[in-house]
C-alpha cells in the first residue's frame, strides 16, 4: 500500500489507539496486596484501634484484679497524758503493722462490672475490624484510580500526538487548497479539545498518586510503580461473575445479609454496645440488690511508751488493786505481738430511695439501651441498601466491561473503514474524527468501567465485613 503525507497521520492515529490500552510489563512493581499490608502498617487510625484493643484487655484485668485484697504495711507513734484510767499506765505506745489487708465485694456489681468490661473489649475489637476495612477499601480505590488515570494519562497522550499529526497534515492541505477551511478548524478544534482533556487526566492523575501515597504514609510527590495486571481482568473470580446472570447475582441479596449480620463490624458493635449497657444498668442496681462483703485484718505489735507499774484507774482502791495486779500483763514491756480480722457485709439501704444518684445513672443507662434499639433498626435498614446499591453495581460494571469491550473492537473498526473512506473521498475529515472520538469515549468508558467493578467489590466485602471476592 502507498503511504502518503495525507494517510500518514490517520494511519498512525490507528496504530496508536489500538495500543493506547496495552499494558507494559514493569519489574519492581507494587502489587495490591502489598499496598494493602503497607497501607495498614503506617496508617495512624489503625494502630490507634489497636492500642484500644490493648487498652481494654487491661480494663478486664483491672476488674479481676479488685478480688485481690489491698495489701500495706504502717508505723505510727502515738503520745497521750491521762490521769485517770488504764491510759496513766503509759505515755503513749508505737504501733508497727506488719501487714494490713482489707477486700470488699459486691457480687453483683463485679459480676457486671466485669461483663461490661468485656463487651467493652469485643466494641473496641469490632472498631479494629472496621478500620481496617475502611483502610483496605480506600486503598483498593486509590490503586485502582492510579492505574486507571495512568491509563487514562496515556491513552490521551496517543491521542493528542495522532491528533496533532493530524492537523498538521490538514493545515498543510489546507494552504495547499487541498482542504477546507472548515476541515482546518475542526481539525484544530479537536486538537484543542484533546489537549485540554491531556491536562485533566494529568491533573486527576497527580491527585490520585497523592492520595495513594499518603493512603501508603509516603511523601505525596514520591513515584509509584503499579503492577498492572489487574487491568485484565484474568482472575477466575472475575471471569466467573461475568457469567453469572442479573437474576442469580441479585440472588445472593438474602445469603449476603445473613453474612453481614454475623461479620459487619459496626452491626457487631452495636450488638455489643447494647449489652454494655445493660450490664452498666445492672452493676448500679446491684448496689441495693446486694449487700457489699468485706474483710478486714492485721498483723503487728505494740510496744508501751514508758510503762508504768501503778495504775490509777480512778475507780477506787479494789479496782485498782486488781488492775494492778494483771498490770505486767496490761502494761507489758517489750513489743507485743497481735493481729485481728473482721468480717461483715454492709447495705446501702439509702438507694432505694427514687432521687438516689445510682437510681438515675441505671436509668440513664437504660435509655441508651433503647437508644441503641433504634440505631440497630436504622442499620440493619441501611446495610441492606449498601448490599443492594453494591450488588447493582457489580452487576452495571460488569455488563458495561462486557459490552466496551466488544464497543472497543467496533470503534477500532470503524476507525479503519473511516481512514479507507476517507483516503477515497468518501467521507470528510470530521467524519473521521468522530470515528476517532467513539473510540476515545469507548475506551474511557472502558476504563472506568474497570474501575467500578473492582470498588464495587471492595465496598461489598465491606458491606458483609467479610472478604468474599478476592482480588
Amino acid at each position: 500500500m502507498k503511504i502518503t503525507l495525507k494517510s500518514l497521520p490517520i494511519i498512525l492515529f490507528t496504530i496508536i489507539i489500538a495500543t493506547s490500552t496495552a499494558v507494559i510489563a514493569q519489574d519492581d512493581t507494587l502489587n495490591l496486596n502489598n499496598a494493602i499490608t503497607i497501607s495498614l502498617q503506617n496508617n495512624n487510625r489503625y494502630k490507634i484501634s489497636q492500642e484500644k484493643v490493648h487498652e481494654k484487655s487491661l480494663k478486664i484485668n483491672e476488674v479481676w484484679g479488685e478480688l485481690w485484697p489491698q495489701f500495706s504495711s504502717d508505723a505510727s507513734a502515738t503520745r497521750w497524758v491521762a490521769d485517770k484510767g488504764t491510759l496513766t499506765g503509759s505515755d503513749g505506745q508505737y504501733t508497727i503493722d506488719i501487714v494490713k489487708g482489707t477486700i470488699a465485694i459486691n457480687p453483683g456489681d463485679f459480676y457486671n462490672k466485669l461483663k461490661a468490661s468485656r463487651e467493652d473489649y469485643i466494641i473496641s475489637v469490632n472498631d479494629e475490624r472496621k478500620v481496617k476495612s475502611d483502610t483496605i477499601v480506600k486503598t483498593i480505590q486509590l490503586y485502582y484510580g492510579v492505574l486507571l488515570e495512568q491509563e487514562m494519562v496515556k491513552f490521551r497522550i496517543d491521542s493528542l500526538r495522532a491528533l496533532e499529526e493530524n492537523l498538521h497534515v490538514v493545515e498543510t492541505g489546507y494552504k495547499n487548497g487541498m482542504y477546507t477551511q472548515l476541515v482546518f478548524l475542526r481539525a484544530k478544534v479537536a486538537a484543542a479539545n484533546e489537549t485540554t482533556r491531556l491536562i485533566n487526566a494529568r491533573k486527576d492523575y497527580e491527585q490520585t498518586k497523592s492520595a495513594f501515597n499518603i493512603q501508603l504514609g509516603q511523601e505525596t510527590d514520591m513515584p509509584v510503580n503499579l503492577d498492572t495486571s489487574p487491568l485484565h481482568l484474568t482472575g477466575d473470580v472475575d471471569n466467573n461473575l461475568f457469567t453469572v446472570n442479573d437474576a442469580e447475582l441479585m440472588n445472593h441479596y438474602d445469603e449476603f445479609i445473613n453474612i453481614a449480620v454475623k461479620n459487619r463490624p459496626e452491626l457487631l458493635q452495636l450488638n455489643h454496645l447494647k449489652n454494655f449497657y445493660q450490664y452498666k444498668e445492672m452493676q448500679n442496681d446491684s448496689v441495693y440488690l446486694w449487700p457489699t462483703f468485706f474483710v478486714n485484718g492485721t498483723y503487728g505489735a505494740t510496744e508501751l511508751i514508758n510503762p508504768k507499774g501503778d495504775v490509777d484507774t480512778g475507780m477506787g482502791d479494789t479496782t485498782n488493786f486488781i488492775v494492778n495486779s494483771f498490770n505486767s500483763e496490761i502494761n507489758y514491756k517489750g513489743w507485743n505481738k497481735n493481729w485481728n480480722i473482721t468480717v461483715g457485709a454492709v447495705y446501702r439501704w439509702g438507694t432505694l430511695s427514687p432521687v438516689d444518684a445510682t437510681r438515675s445513672k441505671s436509668d440513664e443507662f437504660k435509655s441508651l439501651t433503647q437508644q441503641t434499639d433504634l440505631e440497630l433498626e436504622d442499620f440493619i435498614k441501611s446495610l441492606k441498601l449498601e448490599i443492594k446499591d453494591g450488588l447493582l453495581g457489580l452487576v452495571a460494571a460488569s455488563h458495561a466491561i462486557q459490552s466496551q469491550r466488544d464497543n472497543i473492537a467496533s470503534a477500532k473498526e470503524s476507525v479503519r473503514v473511516a481512514v479507507l473512506q476517507f483516503k477515497n473521498g468518501m467521507i470528510d475529515n470530521t467524519e473521521l474524527l468522530n470515528a476517532n472520538v467513539e473510540l476515545s469515549n469507548a475506551t474511557t468508558m472502558y476504563i472506568q468501567s474497570l474501575y467500578d467493578f473492582q470498588v464495587s467489590k471492595a465496598k461489598l466485602n465491606r458491606a458483609l465485613g467479610y472478604d468474599y471476592f478476592s482480588f
